[in-house]
């Protein structure tokens, strides 16, 4: 039982170590859209009043990603990250 409790005690911290931020989320979304990409997040920063619009909702060993919801952008969910991957999120 020990040895059970010290494996998952050891996967969720690879978990966490692994969580990625909004930097990550940020890099994906130009390697993935490239130019367009780029530029959709420059607009969603301008329009989000310098606050940055991309933001994250950390759960510790998985994060959401979203944009807006203050101000003049709705809140739209864009994807899940967990391990440094990125599940985007149909609309």
């Amino acid at each position: 039982m020990k040895k059970l409790n010290l494996l998952l005690v050891i996967v969720v911290a690879v978990l966490a170590f692994k969580n990625p931020n909004e930097a990550d989320f940020r890099e994906h979304v130009r390697q993935k859209e490239g130019v367009a990409g780029s530029l959709g997040l420059a607009m969603a920063d301008l329009l989000s009043g310098g606050k940055g619009g991309i933001k994250r909702d950390n759960y510790l060993i998985i994060s959401r990603f979203y944009l807006g919801g203050d101000g003049v952008i709705p809140r739209e969910n864009l994807a899940w990250g967990i391990v440094g991957k990125f599940i985007d999120i149909k609309k």
